[in-house]
């Protein structure tokens, strides 16, 4: 059975050769581990990984040195909000947020470090603007927000709330987890403290990398202790970035990929890369218009498009899909305040995610199957 895949909100596949290339050289000609030798493997290592930063930091506008390499976007967002908050802090989010933002946050409020609330985001991008300016007080500390959905294709102003951020004096930590690889970002011109992505979605490398970008605003705490590769003598993690933040050894190969799967991107161009996205959504937007009891959720003008029926349940329409070979996500996507935001609460939805690699054929075969479903 050919699989159409229509996950890509969850990683992205089948990955391009260009990456798989990637990751497999740097297995064999820079298989030392970088910072802890000083022989050929270690050496090619260390030139390896300081190539990815570049390249990362330049398709970011960010700073080699301050592009620090973690395990996902999940542990990017933690380096950030636990270490950048101070005891006392108030926090603002949006009520779009992922788990890996909530979570951490809950997580400080329970040990009595900050106290937080959200800004809302389900109307205009002068509503959410409204209702940040209206939550901000004289506590607050960071600002945090979610770039696009991983539900729906909502996108946050981003250079407008880091205009803000800036005006106040706050510090701005943005999660790109769905649109790194897909929406142009700039850590200066969009007024970023912390930019937080993983490797394996848009970006197109293998799963066990993320990205940490950091201003030079932001001076952030560590949250794993442990050997960086220089200043060993000393108790505590150095303070030289980007090692005060990358204890233990990095997973070379997926951050080759990385690197690949920028250049990638570079090659196809980012708006390509959007266009044919919003191709792909608005072909299935429109089918889904033609069906008498499904809905869409949220706003499906990009990579992301959620859905619900009247009657099936999203998990039984997953199994129905994934009988036929087709791959989507159901459920509550790890994000359940935007689930109550969107009014998709009791059952979650079924969501379609799009890439680089799939086809209006793709469309036809998924909306094929729901209409069956829709007419049974």
């Amino acid at each position: 059975m050919n699989l159409v895949y229509l996950d890509h909100a969850a990683t992205s596949w089948p990955k391009p050769r260009e990456i798989l290339d990637a990751a497999r050289d740097a297995s064999v000609h820079a298989g030392g581990n970088p910072g802890r030798g000083a022989h050929p493997l270690s050496d090619a290592a260390s030139g390896l990984l300081y190539s990815a930063r570049e390249e990362a930091a330049s398709f970011f506008g960010g700073i080699p040195e301050r592009t620090v390499f973690t395990s996902g976007a999940t542990c990017s967002l933690n380096i950030a909000i636990r270490g950048l908050v101070r005891p006392g802090d108030h926090i603002l989010f949006d009520n779009l947020v992922h788990n890996a933002v909530l979570r951490p946050i809950r997580a400080l409020e329970a040990a009595g470090l900050c106290t937080s609330d959200f800004y809302d985001a389900s109307g205009s991008d002068g509503e959410l603007m409204e209702s940040l300016r209206a939550k901000a007080g004289p506590r607050t500390r960071l600002v945090i927000a979610t770039h696009q959905s991983n539900i729906c294709s909502r996108i946050l102003p981003i250079r407008e709330i880091g205009r803000f951020c800036r005006e106040r004096g706050l510090l701005f930590v943005v999660d790109a987890a769905q649109s790194g690889g897909h929406l142009p970002i700039s850590l200066p011109e969009d007024g970023i403290d912390a930019l937080c992505l993983p490797g394996h979605k848009g970006l197109m490398g293998l799963p066990g990398v993320g990205l940490l970008l950091l201003s030079d605003r932001a001076r952030c705490d560590p949250l794993l202790f442990g050997g960086a590769g220089i200043r060993s003598e000393d108790p505590g993690m150095p303070e030289e970035l980007p090692e005060r933040l990358e204890a233990g050894t990095l997973p070379l190969p997926a951050i080759a990929s990385v690197a690949a799967g920028i250049r990638l991107i570079r090659k196809t161009g980012l708006d390509a890369i959007r266009r044919h996205e919003e191709k792909l959504s608005a072909l299935f937007a429109e089918g889904i218009g033609r069906m008498g009891r499904y809905r869409i959720a949220g706003e499906s003008r990009g990579g992301v498009v959620s859905i619900l029926h009247e009657t099936v349940s999203p998990a039984a329409i997953g199994t129905c899909l994934a009988e036929q070979g087709i791959c989507v996500r159901t459920g509550y996507h790890c994000a359940p305040l935007a689930h109550r935001t969107l009014g998709t609460e009791k059952q979650g939805t079924v969501r379609v995610s799009f890439g680089l690699s799939n086809t209006a054929q793709d469309i036809e075969r998924i909306l094929n199957v729901l209409n069956e479903i829709d007419e049974f």
